[in-house]
């Protein structure tokens, strides 16, 4: 036990006892509480002494008591070795030791504070080689980091450092860009797609990227429980084959013309085929990609990217990135300790920042919504209580609970020239509605994942003050894919507008499609196959408006809010680009020495 720890043992032990107020005790009973022997307890109080953490006035024999005086306070003590532990990079253990209760609250903010001034750029020459290292603060758990599995924007990003995909979608153009593949085609009925890999890209452990890796990272997918994102493309692929080490073909059993931009999705990964096989599950712990990053440490306390010095598009300007794991990060003021960072994702600037700061932004990042279940016997499956409880439910005062701007009210997915929503009902005007609607105060049950929790305790809110009875049901995120959720008159999720929003709205749909009546199921299907073979992009946002139209007349869709994710940046970062999720790209990251 660390000797910090046996001072706070004692002074816990001896509760009444305060600094510079002597105590009567003995050795034998310092030895006691210390669970020590008697010469182990001598050496302890020395120790402490040196330190000068306490006085100890020893009186000579048996059973005398010597006098013993505190000096520093328990609570520094637990700082500061919560503080070394942060520098061995033992966040778990460092948050532990402060979340204890005799530790008041400004001391754990004032740790806190401390803690972040650990972030940001430094360098230091290590064999004569300048080594740079960013450490970066990061809010969100992380489950997996194996392609197949990720369901959050956190995961999402580190997949995105540390693999690559066949293509890439450039945002900036809305075109296709070779990566690992070079150069492809496709044939006139546009079915078979024929890829030519680069030569010399290198995994992670070693070995070179064949087009057997990339035939296996496919079927992967193929084969993979039907609850993952992008099901219905994995479903088209009827022949995927490696048709030598450096070429792939796949065909499909009708055109997709969203087949490319599927490609270029993280879920679409290349992976080696000998070490999934090896690791199996453990995979998402220990994931070997060819990306610009390979991870060399991943626990609950932080996530360590190294830099590959082989990767094919160029060695990253960092050495390493660190990822310090911490929930409580947003707990802060915002802008009380902006000096502390280079870099901040998902942080609101305060309302004058300093002239160093900058900041990028992209509007509508994430979408929450909810659609209804007809389905499902209860009141969701009468239009005229849906229609009652869609006009009824004050989305003004859900953006003021959030503290969101009006902007930040959601209206479509894919336009942004939409007329005004009417002006929201008062509570006795949404209670006669309902009442006119039929609606006689049943429960209306409500599904979502537990992450949602915070905005479903906020709409029950709304919902309640409206005159609605509603009931939560949280379910984690895979029981959520399943055929449980539609037990619910409501679902309450997410959508992401990034470069797989057309992906995500076919997903969604056919999701949906699984809860509708056969009439709307039946125009949603149509308007999705035309979806698939319109190789123009605004005309297939075009269809995708008119899907919205055909679930928001009838009362299926119930469009919330967006919210504008921001990454602030110091002036001194260098080569800053952002990711599909506005997440910062570290390979070109550089800090001018």
């Amino acid at each position: 036990m660390k000797l910090e720890s046996h001072y706070i043992r004692l002074r816990q032990l001896l509760p009444a006892s305060a600094e510079l107020v002597p105590v009567e005790i003995t050795l034998d009973e310092i030895a006691s509480l210390l669970d020590c022997t008697h010469r182990n307890a001598v050496l302890l109080l020395r120790k402490m002494g040196e330190r000068r953490w306490l006085e100890w006035s020893p009186e000579r024999g048996r059973g005398k008591k010597s006098k013993l005086i505190f000096l520093v306070r328990t609570e520094d003590i637990v700082v500061g070795l919560a503080q070394e532990l942060v520098e061995k990079k033992d966040l778990r253990g460092a948050l532990e030791q402060m979340n204890v209760s005799f530790v008041p609250a400004k001391l754990k903010d004032h740790f806190h504070h401390w803690l972040n001034g650990h972030f940001g750029h430094s360098s230091e020459l290590r064999n004569d080689k300048r080594i740079d290292t960013l450490r970066f603060p990061l809010t969100s758990p992380i489950g997996t980091l194996d392609p197949l599995h990720i369901n959050f924007a956190a995961e999402s990003h580190l997949v995105n450092q540390l693999f690559d995909s066949l293509v890439r979608y450039n945002r900036h153009s809305q075109t296709i860009d070779p990566h690992l593949a070079h150069a492809w085609e496709t044939d006139t009925d546009r079915t078979t797609w024929t890829f030519y890999l680069r030569k010399g890209v290198l995994f992670h452990h070693g070995r070179e990227m064949t087009a057997e890796d990339a035939a296996f990272s496919l079927l992967r997918l193929k084969h993979a429980p039907s609850r993952l994102l992008y099901r219905w493309v994995y479903e088209q692929m009827s022949r995927i084959e490696a048709v030598d080490p450096i070429t792939l073909q796949i065909e499909l059993s009708s055109p997709n013309e969203l087949f490319l931009q599927f490609l270029s999705t993280n879920r679409a990964s290349i992976v080696p085929k000998d070490m999934c096989e090896k690791l199996q599950d453990r995979f998402g712990r220990s994931p070997v990609g060819t990306g610009p990053f390979r991870l060399t440490r991943h626990d609950a306390s932080m996530s360590v990217l190294e830099a590959f010095p082989s990767y094919f598009q160029g060695r990253a300007h960092l050495d390493e990135v660190e990822l310090w794991h911490i929930p409580d990060l947003g707990r802060q003021e915002p802008g009380s300790t902006l000096e502390s960072f280079q870099i901040i994702h998902n942080y609101r600037l305060p309302s004058e920042p300093s002239s160093d700061w900058n900041e990028a932004q992209r509007h509508g990042t994430t979408c929450k919504f909810i659609t209804f279940n007809p389905t499902k016997q209860g009141p969701a499956a009468d239009a005229a209580i849906r229609a009652a409880i869609y006009q009824a439910f004050n989305r003004t005062r859900l953006l003021d609970e959030l503290e969101l701007e009006p902007s930040a009210l959601l209206a479509s997915f894919v336009a942004d020239d939409l007329p005004a929503p009417p002006a929201p009902l008062s509570e006795d005007e949404s209670r006669r509605l309902l009442r006119d609607a039929g609606y006689r105060g049943e429960t209306v049950r409500l599904c979502t994942i537990t992450h949602y929790e915070q905005d479903a305790r906020l709409v029950q809110k709304i919902a309640q003050q409206a005159g609605i009875k509603l009931e939560l049901m949280l379910l984690p995120v895979e029981e959520f894919k399943g055929e449980r959720r539609l037990q619910a008159d409501l679902l309450l999720f997410s959508l992401i507008l990034d470069n797989d929003l057309e992906l995500r709205l076919v997903d969604l749909y056919k999701s949906m499609q699984r809860h509708m009546h056969p009439e709307p199921k039946t125009l949603v299907e149509q308007q999705l196959a035309a979806v698939l073979t319109e190789p123009v992009r605004q005309r297939r946002l075009e269809r995708f408006g008119q899907i919205e139209r055909i679930l928001t007349d009838r009362h299926l869709l119930l469009f919330l809010y967006r919210k504008h994710l921001k990454t602030i940046y110091h002036s001194s970062v260098k080569g800053l680009t952002l990711d599909a999720l506005d997440w910062v790209q570290f390979k070109n990251i550089w800090f001018k020495p």
